[in-house]
């Protein structure tokens, strides 16, 4: 991911809307409120399949980084995020479910 993680002021973009603008990607800060790991997980995963034996010039690593976060924006824009997306959070196999019975009361 060293081609990158060159990208001029990339290291200072903290948040999935300072991605979204330092790509100029339009986006839906609604949608971003609601989607903001998945999006972001989503990108990473993009960046981390991507590899070169060859420099490319930074317009061009600029172009398919651009790409890359839009593509991952649009995979969760108005759909089922349990659906698209690839977090552990959502991969539960079996319900769990615990008898009110078995739940103890806590006091400090």
């Amino acid at each position: 991911m060293e081609w990158f993680t060159s990208l001029p002021d990339i290291d200072e973009l903290e948040t999935a809307e300072d991605f979204l603008d330092y790509f100029s990607v339009p986006f839906d800060p609604a949608q971003v409120r609601v989607c903001r790991l998945h999006i972001m997980h989503q990108f990473h995963t993009r960046l981390q399949r991507m590899s070169f034996s060859v420099e490319l010039p930074e317009a061009d690593r600029m172009a398919l980084a651009r790409q890359l976060l839009e593509e991952s924006y649009h995979q969760f824009e108005d759909q089922d995020v349990r659906r698209h997306s690839s977090l552990h959070v959502y991969q539960r196999q079996e319900p769990i479910f615990i008898p009110f019975s078995q739940l103890m009361e806590v006091h400090p």
